[in-house]
């Protein structure tokens, strides 16, 4: 069980570090001054939703860490 765990939390490391570069390669693409002003929008929609999820993963992740500490203390 103790692998699956540890896969989990290499898959979320590694999602969280993709949405990331992409969250700052919308950011390089809403500066280039390329985009239209509902192009700009959208990216910023999809730069928030990014963040958003980033900010979800990671604090789902420290729960989900200090719940197994938890319970691994209580079996100890």
């Amino acid at each position: 069980m103790i692998e699956e765990w540890d896969e989990v939390k290499h898959e979320v490391k590694l999602m969280v570090g993709l949405l990331s570069a992409f969250h700052d390669d919308l950011s390089a693409a809403e500066n280039s001054g390329a985009l239209t002003e509902s192009q700009i929008a959208f990216v910023k929609a999809v730069r928030a939703w990014a963040l958003e999820t980033v900010v979800r993963l990671e604090q789902s992740m420290t729960d989900a860490i200090k719940d197994e500490t938890a319970e691994e203390g209580k079996t100890e």
